[in-house]
């Protein structure tokens, strides 16, 4: 905003007259014309040179010839003062002279200089560092010689700072607006700078854009000086109107991404580069970082959720697609990270690199601090499909990891107790714990009269209507297997270490008590443990219709391939046969 006090007024033709009638009143002493100018003499006859005359209220300058002075900046003593086109001192007001050296680099077309009461202009004094003037209920800068500072200044040096570059900002402390301004600033101000460390300096915030030509925001106290960090601090805590802020060695506000990687390094955890990947990024890492909102905001994000793409050391690629992902920070900003936290009463999980984890997936908690987490496209046991999903929960359970279901993307809330999971487009029950330790973890085992295979129901598919299932344990697999057939049944039995006999025979017709003649069996297997008994262990092998239910009660089951399963009382699988 320009100072509407700075215009120079001008005497009127009525105004100069009065004043000529006034000095032409003094005759062989005062003030004479000559030549069209005025002059003064003293009663000594002499014209006064150099010093200051009055005539009626006003203050008038001779200057060597004796001559008075119009427009132009007076020199006198230590002290610098303006007369007019009139030669009227001017006095309690702002006035703009042309600048000798316009034209040249950061040099102004004019300088502005406030001459007080007494016509002397405002300046800085004998002081080496800046003395703040007061005029009209704002404040100023001036140099030794009155000129009004604008821009950046140093507090310490009473000197306009070389803007030309765009970066005034690292050596400035004051900002004083543009140079028909002036007043100094307080508050917020945003501001073009040229911010190289922007491009070349992670040290804190890595994530504005590429440009060196940054917009960025400073904070001015109420004595003026900028909000910046000192005595070695990489960043500076502000708390202002309620909200947390920090800002850089320059003073430059924190925005985005933040990471003090001298506290970070001191922790012992200073990681990544710009190719890592989600696996090389620890928690105790994430846990560093801090999120200050957009560049437009850049209040600190103290506690609760936000959502957006992850800095380049947390995560490259995500940065790289700029694919956004929801955090949570705790009561100091810092992220949530490598583990399991309830948030207003509700169970969530981050992963490493402190995004929230979504959906169905596995999770190993390795004990470090960290959580392995597996996706369902991981590139060694997917799970993308029903058939991926039973074969590659075996080989997870084996080596520890458990199943959770999280919601979609925008949720993120743990699932608990019974619960429809889509996978592949159709959706599947699941059962995950619903208290203790485990909760969320899904279900290895009996529950409900049903099996579950890391919380996902064992039930036979449409197309086969009855399955066979065989518990597993083993190196790298553990769990409840289903058999896709009858010959996939039959080689895990005889694997198992029982005999299978296969002969239409009537002795094992019988055997399976069934009420039919050998003429009317195209194929059989009676199925004998290592006690000569006939059926298997219903703990290792039990058949499941498409509901999940086990098939424990005295029964003949055809699946879908025309195969009767013949099961005993309690579940015990004897064999099978097909009719001719």
């Amino acid at each position: 905003m320009k100072k509407q006090t700075k215009l120079v007024a001008v005497l009127s033709t009525a105004a100069l007259l009065a004043i000529g009638a006034s000095m032409t009143s003094f005759a062989a002493t005062g003030w004479a014309e000559e030549d069209g100018t005025w002059v003064y003499y003293d009663k000594d006859g002499e014209r006064a040179t150099d010093t200051w005359k009055k005539s009626g209220n006003n203050w008038y300058y001779l200057d060597s010839d004796g001559e008075m002075a119009v427009d132009q900046l007076i020199e006198d003593g230590d002290n610098y003062y303006y007369v007019d086109v009139n030669g009227v001192m001017a006095s309690n007001q702002w006035v703009a002279i042309e600048n000798e050296d316009a034209g040249e680099d950061n040099e102004p077309e004019h300088y502005w200089y406030y001459f007080q009461a007494n016509g002397k202009a405002l300046k800085n004094g004998d002081n080496s560092s800046v003395a703040l003037k007061t005029v009209n209920g704002k404040k100023y800068a001036f140099d030794e010689e009155g000129k009004m500072l604008y821009g950046w200044v140093s507090a310490d040096n009473a000197e306009r700072i070389d803007n030309t570059d765009g970066d005034g900002f690292k050596e400035g402390d004051y900002y004083f607006g543009g140079e028909d301004d002036g007043a100094m600033t307080t508050g917020w101000l945003q501001m073009d700078i040229t911010y190289d460390e922007a491009t070349n300096d992670y040290e804190i915030a890595p994530v504005f854009n590429e440009d060196e030509d940054q917009s960025r925001w400073f904070y001015f106290q109420s004595n003026g000086k900028k909000v910046k960090a000192s005595d070695g601090d990489v960043q500076k805590s502000k708390t202002i109107n309620g909200k947390k802020y920090e800002f850089d060695q320059y003073g430059a506000m924190t925005a985005e991404w933040s990471l003090d990687v001298e506290s970070a390094s001191d922790n012992g955890v200073r990681s990544g580069n710009s190719s890592s990947s989600t696996n090389s990024v620890s928690a105790k890492y994430a846990k560093e970082w801090r999120y200050f909102n957009s560049v437009e905001d850049g209040s600190r994000v103290s506690r609760g959720w936000f959502k957006v793409v992850a800095a380049e050391y947390l995560n490259y690629d995500k940065y790289n697609d700029d694919e956004d992902a929801w955090y949570y920070a705790d009561g100091s900003g810092n992220l949530y990270a490598g583990e399991f936290k309830t948030i207003n009463g509700k169970k969530y999980a981050f992963r490493n690199d402190g995004r929230m984890i979504s959906g169905l997936k596995f999770i190993k908690d390795n004990g470090t601090g960290n959580l392995d987490v597996k996706a369902d496209d991981d590139d060694n046991y997917p799970f993308d499909d029903e058939d991926r999903f039973d074969e590659n929960a075996l080989w997870y359970e084996a080596n520890g990891y458990d199943c959770y279901y999280f919601g979609d993307d925008d949720d993120g809330a743990m699932r608990t107790n019974k619960t429809s999971v889509s996978i592949d487009g159709d959706n599947y029950n699941f059962y995950f714990e619903k208290s203790g330790g485990n909760k969320g973890a899904g279900v290895t085992g009996e529950k409900d009269d049903k099996y579950y295979q890391t919380g996902k129901l064992v039930r036979a598919g449409s197309d086969e209507k009855y399955q066979a299932v065989q518990y597993v344990d083993v190196a790298d697999k553990k769990g409840y297997a289903k058999l896709d057939d009858a010959d996939d049944f039959i080689d895990a039995v005889k694997d198992a270490g029982y005999s299978v006999s296969q002969d239409i025979t009537q002795a094992n017709i019988d055997a399976l008590g069934i009420n039919k003649d050998t003429d009317d069996i195209k194929e059989i297997a009676v199925i004998t443990g290592k006690d000569g008994k006939v059926g298997t262990d219903a703990k290792q092998f039990f058949l499941v219709n498409t509901s999940g239910k086990v098939i424990d009660s005295k029964s003949k089951n055809k699946d879908g391939n025309d195969y009767q399963f013949v099961v005993a009382k309690g579940g015990a699988i004897l064999g099978y046969y097909v009719e001719d």
